[in-house]
């Protein structure tokens, strides 16, 4: 196995590896795998400067592909994680700021919130 070989494999592992911790919901690991991705890149970007084998062009352009795919779906999964975050964020901020949603306003057009009172939860028949 040369040496470009290696560190796509390398690379192919921590994609890997990301991959199924964020599958998990595993967040922690992905500073350590962002790193070692970037190491990674620039062992294959010096490789690559070096003159990579020709002979090797296409089982190299496979497997940078396959690389490619995780990579996108790594992408994926953390665009979903954050907006899901952001989605439980406004869930939250929605809770919190119900009493702004009554839409009371005074006679100069100010919000005025309304605080929930015992004559208001009587129902009348």
């Amino acid at each position: 196995m040369s040496n470009l070989d290696e560190i796509i494999h390398e690379l192919r592992s921590v994609v890997e590896f990301e991959n199924s911790h964020l599958k998990k919901g595993q967040f922690r690991p992905l500073e350590e795998t962002a790193n070692l991705k970037q190491n990674c890149l620039t062992q294959l970007n010096t490789a690559f400067s070096n003159g990579a084998p020709v002979e090797q062009a296409s089982k190299t352009a496979q497997s940078l592909k396959k690389v490619q795919s995780l990579l996108k779906e790594n992408e994926y999964l953390m665009k979903s994680a954050i907006n899901s975050v952001k989605s439980a964020y406004n869930q939250i901020n929605a809770i919190r700021n119900r009493e702004a949603k009554v839409g009371a306003y005074d006679r100069f057009g100010k919000t005025v919130n309304l605080p929930d009172s015992e004559g208001l939860k009587i129902k009348l028949v």
